[in-house]
């Protein structure tokens, strides 16, 4: 599905494709300006190369990391660049580190050690956030733990507050996990498998795209930097929050700077619901889904409208490649939770949703596979999601 981008645009794709849609509309002209890498490398006979844009969303993650473990397992998989944003960006981080260190039994045990060791550091460190009791009624939201009980009677006693007051000292024990598990060196050092963590810049509202090479505690730490609970992370002299506000996830670096043809999005954040939220809770929680989404709907329109006029031929450009778009989710495997299930780290709350995640993949997997490098249709789910 798409083609992209030029040197010159790479640091305003979204603006740029945006522009360039409205003159094709408005004028019913193909000029847009874009084009693929000029060298694309040259894939293993074995192996189907793809990309990876995976959301963020907390504990949700574990589904991700399900996800990831699947295609890793199959081992018919090459991996071009993964993007990630928030729970997105440290697996994307933790998945490539694997692959540095040891391929792909690196990556899967890579990435069950980042989650064993989020699961342990929450148990020491927030134990007043656990929640037996709903988890013996199957209420993942952690309704009835301590903590919440107590956040939210002292919302509703004084309102919100900043963690600049809250948290002068800005304590955040998930940051020694980060600099303790990363090896950023190597991170750093290769880019066999691209890297791309989302940020957003607080002063400018722009997005930060941190290539391997930038890739430091910090930068970690500025993908999942949620602004209600933690200070605006530091990087060179500019402050960031989370990048699920400008990109949950970005797909334009992997059709940019990567070669493979076909882009898998990883998706936690639901598209659509089946019924009209009435009570608070229910619309609290689809007033985020939406705000997260904004900018991947967007993303993917543009994606759409530029595959379809490729397909029509009114863009005929020998520099200009089509992208598949293929989309791995399950709705229902986070049916009835709502933001606070982001925060479990119950560890049989996380394999649940691993499993799912795995499941998933493979359904994809069955469904997809052999037509991985050819010309695929976008999907109608993704037209009804997204369109």
């Amino acid at each position: 599905m798409l083609l992209i981008i030029g040197e010159d645009a790479r640091r305003a794709v979204p603006e740029m494709i945006c522009r360039e849609l409205d003159r094709v509309l408005v004028k019913g002209k193909a000029n847009i300006a874009m084009t693929a890498p000029t060298r694309r490398a040259r894939s293993s006979r074995r192996k189907k190369r793809i990309s990876l844009a995976l959301q963020g969303g907390g504990s949700h993650g574990a589904f991700t990391w399900g996800v990831l473990e699947a295609l890793l397992e199959d081992g018919r998989f090459e991996f071009a660049g993964l993007s990630g944003t928030s729970a997105g960006g440290m697996n994307a981080a933790a998945m490539v580190q694997g692959l540095i260190q040891g391929g792909e039994k690196g990556a899967i045990q890579s990435l069950e050690d980042f989650w064993r060791r989020t699961h342990d550091l929450a148990r020491r460190t927030a134990p007043m956030f656990a929640d037996p009791s709903g988890k013996s009624r199957g209420d993942h939201n952690l309704t009835t733990a301590p903590g919440m009980i107590l956040r939210a009677f002292f919302e509703q006693m004084v309102g919100s507050v900043s963690p600049y007051a809250a948290n002068p000292l800005n304590y955040n024990p998930f940051r020694s996990l980060v600099e303790d598990f990363f090896d950023f060196d190597a991170i750093r050092k290769s880019d066999a498998c691209k890297l791309f963590l989302a940020a957003t810049h607080v002063q400018t509202g722009k997005i930060r795209i941190f290539h391997n090479r930038e890739i430091s505690a910090d930068s970690l730490m500025a993908t999942s930097c949620v602004p209600t609970m933690f200070q605006a992370v530091e990087v060179d002299g500019e402050y960031y929050w989370d990048g699920g506000y400008v990109a949950n996830p970005a797909i334009f670096p992997l059709i940019d700077e990567c070669d493979a043809g076909d882009i898998v999005l990883v998706q936690l954040t639901s598209t659509r619901v089946p019924r009209l939220p009435r009570h608070a809770a229910e619309i609290k929680e689809r007033f985020r889904e939406i705000t997260l989404n904004a900018c991947l709907i967007r993303e993917i329109r543009a994606i759409h409208l530029i595959t379809r006029l490729i397909d029509e031929g009114k863009i005929d450009n020998p520099s200009m490649h089509r992208i598949n778009l293929h989309v791995i989710k399950d709705p229902a495997a986070f049916s009835g939770m709502y933001a606070g299930s982001a925060l479990n780290t119950d560890w049989d709350f996380l394999n649940a949703l691993r499993r799912a995640g795995t499941l998933a993949a493979k359904r994809w997997i069955r469904a997809t596979y052999q037509k991985l490098g050819t010309k695929v249709p976008f999907d109608q789910t993704v037209l009804d999601d997204y369109l």
